[in-house]
């Protein structure tokens, strides 16, 4: 079986379970580019499989989405006498990561909106469309594939909340937003949907051709206004800042605000941790980083708590 088939087909039995697939039918459509889709299951070479695992960059985690990826469709055509041997390696290689996600100031996003009007007019996305997006991303930390899941049945401009649906542990949660928020969306469902009788499951994010905006077009025309907003890492790191970036900036604000107010960090963080979807506390420990803000408020707290009492 050509390796183009055998991937629609396997996709089709995950999406059938419940899975939406998006970053799993990612790799294997770039899989297929690297060693071409007519090709049989039977020819792809070990070689072949190793050199694009390895790729040109330095050894990171996606090198162990790729194999996981690759491990799942092979194991299906073995299963299914499609192949007579899975050629990946037996052996996998240890990452030692730690990845420090980049936090947009404030002088950042003024930045990256003035720099949106005077974006191409070629891409396939309007300059309206990624402005909502960016700031939707940093209005509610959503991950980037639950903004573009979004319809319009999801968005509700009454009461100010999001409906997340299925997402990355197959839940739905419900996400409120702000009142500005909720007028950046509904000046957008108006420009954008304006007929009465546009369909709710429609979805909310468009290109031009009024198709669902794609994780990867995003992604690309953030990189363009990225640039454009002359917004950049000044450490070492070997990503600039990314969509996904806004995920740890909200989380970032939300924290050192809350001890601004001198509130129960402790307590609120499991709240923190239900709003962004995540399935325990230690996955959003992951998006705070100790940036300066962060430590001295942290700071002011631990002096308040630790200083001893004034004698009268």
């Amino acid at each position: 079986m050509m390796l183009n088939d055998a991937t629609t087909l396997y996709m089709q039995i995950v999406q059938a379970s419940g899975c939406s697939g998006v970053s799993l039918n990612e790799v294997l459509r770039h899989f297929a580019k690297f060693v071409g889709n007519e090709r049989d299951l039977n020819s792809i070479s070990p070689q072949e499989v190793r050199t694009f695992l390895d790729g040109n960059r330095p050894l990171n985690r996606y090198w162990h989405r790729k194999y996981s990826a690759l491990r799942g469709l092979f194991r299906f055509a073995l299963a299914r006498g499609l192949v007579s041997r899975i050629p990946l390696p037996v052996t996998t290689p240890r990452v030692h990561q730690s990845f420090c996600p980049y936090v947009y100031s404030d002088a950042d996003i003024d930045r990256l909106v003035d720099a949106i009007d005077n974006l191409r007019t070629t891409s396939m996305i309007e300059p309206r469309t990624l402005r909502t997006l960016v700031l939707l991303l940093y209005a509610t930390g959503l991950r980037l594939s639950e903004a573009l899941q979004l319809s319009l049945t999801d968005v509700d401009l009454q009461q100010n909340l999001l409906t997340i649906r299925e997402t990355k542990f197959y839940k739905t949660r419900l996400v409120p937003i702000g009142t500005h928020m909720a007028d950046i969306l509904r000046e957008h469902v108006e420009t954008f949907h304006r007929s009465r009788d546009a369909d709710p499951e429609a979805p909310l994010l468009v290109r031009r051709d009024r198709r669902r905006l794609s994780a990867s077009g995003a992604r690309r025309a953030f990189a363009r206004l990225r640039s454009k907003a002359h917004i950049q890492r000044s450490d070492a790191a070997r990503y600039q800042p990314r969509l996904h970036d806004f995920r740890a900036t909200f989380a970032v604000h939300r924290l050192t605000t809350w001890y601004r107010q001198g509130a129960d960090v402790q307590r609120l963080l499991p709240l923190l941790s239900t709003y962004l979807g995540h399935a325990s506390i230690a996955a959003t420990q992951v998006y705070l980083p100790l940036i300066p803000e962060l430590l001295i408020e942290a700071s002011i707290r631990f002096e308040r708590y630790a200083a001893p009492e004034e004698l009268p």
